[in-house]
C-alpha cells in the first residue's frame, strides 16, 4: 500500500494562491505578441512566423534564442531542436539573440519548475491546474519581461516547450500555406 502524501500549510497556501491567481489571469485575453515586434525584429525580406522563428525570402531560417550563451551550448541546442521539428536544412539555419522586448519573454522556466520533477522534488502543480498556471506564468513572464538563463533549464524547458513547439507550429503553417498555394 502506498504512502499518503502529507500536505503542509505552506503547500496548501501556495496551491490555493496559484489556483486563484491562475484562474483569474486565465480570463484575460492573450495579447498578440508578434504585432509589436514584426517590424522591429524582421528585416527586409524576412517574416516573423512565431515568437522564435524568422524566415527570409532566401530560405534562411533564423532562430531567436531567449537565453544568454554562457558556455552551455544554448545557441546550438535550441536552434537544433527547432530546426529538427521543422525538418529544416541545418546549413540554412542562423541564430540570433532574442531582443530584450517583453514579446520575447520566456515563460518556460516557470512552467518547467512547476510542472516537472525538478532537483528530486515532485512537481507542485496539480494536473487540473496546469493550464491556468501555465497561462499565469506566460502573463507574469510577459509583464516582467522575463528572459532568464540558469538552473539547467534552457534546453530542458525552453527546448521542450518553446523551440520544439515553435518549430512544429511553423512547419504546420508552412505546409498549410503550401497546400493552399
Amino acid at each position: 500500500m502506498g504512502k499518503i502524501a502529507r500536505y503542509t500549510r505552506r503547500g496548501f497556501l501556495l496551491t490555493a494562491g496559484v489556483a486563484g491567481g491562475g484562474l483569474a489571469l486565465g480570463i484575460a485575453f492573450s495579447p498578440n505578441r508578434l504585432s509589436v515586434t514584426n517590424g522591429s525584429v524582421a528585416g527586409e525580406g524576412e517574416a516573423l512566423v512565431n515568437t522564435w522563428v524568422k524566415l527570409g525570402r532566401d530560405n534562411i531560417l533564423t532562430v531567436l534564442v531567449p537565453h544568454a550563451e554562457m558556455g552551455q551550448g544554448v545557441h546550438t541546442a535550441l536552434p537544433m531542436m527547432l530546426a529538427e521539428e521543422m525538418d529544416a536544412d541545418w546549413d540554412l539555419v542562423r541564430v540570433e539573440q532574442a531582443p530584450a522586448l517583453s514579446e520575447f519573454a520566456n515563460d518556460a522556466l516557470a512552467r518547467g519548475f512547476g510542472f516537472e520533477e525538478t532537483m528530486g522534488l515532485p512537481h507542485v502543480i496539480p494536473d487540473f491546474l496546469k493550464r491556468a498556471v501555465g497561462y499565469g506564468g506566460y502573463l507574469t513572464a510577459d509583464m516582467l519581461n522575463l528572459q532568464v538563463t540558469g538552473g539547467s533549464s534552457s534546453v530542458r524547458f525552453t527546448g521542450q516547450w518553446g523551440m520544439r513547439l515553435a518549430g512544429a507550429a511553423a512547419r504546420h503553417m508552412l505546409v498549410a500555406a503550401a497546400a493552399e498555394e
